[in-house]
């Protein structure tokens, strides 16, 4: 028998450090052969988020992973109501 070396790619949460396909630390996980098809593997787990720009994160209900989820989200929308004027106060200035 021949040993070989042979490259393979893991998925790997950007937050936790977590490889897909493991609950634990010493659980074997899922290889694949390129990138793209360890990509495509945990895009279709709705365990788990693949982003526009290629992070991948999952989805454990944690405070970090919430924020990590948080950060991608816009702004909130500033709150305006039809026929309202914006609102300028001059605080400090006395006439």
């Amino acid at each position: 028998m021949s040993i070989k070396p042979v490259i393979c790619h893991v998925a790997v949460c950007d937050v936790c450090g977590t490889a897909y396909g493991s609950d634990r630390a010493d659980e074997c996980v899922i290889h694949s052969t390129t990138g793209e098809a360890a990509v495509d593997l945990v895009h279709a787990d709705p365990e788990w988020l693949v982003t526009a720009d290629r992070r991948v994160i999952c989805l454990v209900g944690d405070p970090a992973h919430q924020a990590a989820l948080d950060a991608m989200l816009p702004p909130a929308p500033a709150a305006m109501y039809d026929g309202q004027l914006p609102l300028a106060l001059d605080l400090g200035q006395s006439d």
